[in-house]
């Protein structure tokens, strides 16, 4: 299992197994419980974000902060506020770049030589898709916590996703540490013998 560190704005997001980042709805709340079920990452999508991304900066210093948008005028914003990562429904590559920003988007080739930082590109593929190995991967099993949305975790966290996107964030962390485990990157929790 590939488990480089990533870097956004800074903030190295060293693991041992794939960073499980909480897609939440704009409120304080939503992102203490994201927090405490153990969201590596958060991530904010529609408009007038700005205020929820400057007060999660500061509630949450250490913690990466996404912005999912297509406008360009948003994520500057929300990055003049505190985002790290540009979660991109567009070619928002200048934006991230001129921020220093983490970047994630289908289409990431060419993001480095405009200036994106290396270690924070993440390219985002459907959960099903095969993971290429040239650039990190953000995977998408968001909206669902059933026994197949968190299969097709496991599967991408075996098969090396640098990141797990997910409104289930406790049931994937647990996911995520398992396969790592299974995989050897990450000692087990707590080692049992059975006799």
């Amino acid at each position: 299992m590939n488990t480089p560190d990533l870097v956004f704005r800074g903030r190295r997001s060293s693991r041992d197994h794939a960073l499980v980042l909480a897609a939440l709805p704009p409120s304080r709340d939503a992102v203490r419980t994201a927090v405490a079920d153990g969201a590596d990452l958060v991530g904010f999508a529609g408009t007038g974000v700005e205020p929820l991304v400057a007060w999660t900066r500061e509630t949450f210093p250490d913690l990466v902060i996404g912005v999912d948008t297509a406008d360009a005028d948003m994520a500057a914003a929300c990055c003049e506020a505190g985002a790290d990562l540009i979660l991109a429904r567009a070619d928002l590559v200048d934006v991230a770049a001129r921020f220093g920003a983490g970047y994630a988007a289908s289409e990431v080739s060419g993001a480095v030589a405009r200036g994106v930082p290396a270690e924070g590109v993440v390219r985002v593929v459907p959960a099903a898709a095969s993971l290429p190995d040239d650039v990190p991967v953000l995977v998408e099993v968001a909206g669902d916590g059933s026994p197949a949305g968190l299969a097709l975790a496991a599967l991408a966290a075996s098969a090396g996703a640098a990141v797990i996107r997910t409104t289930h964030v406790r049931e994937t962390r647990h996911v995520a540490e398992m396969a790592a485990s299974i995989a050897g990157t990450r000692p087990p929790a707590k080692a049992v013998r059975w006799e």
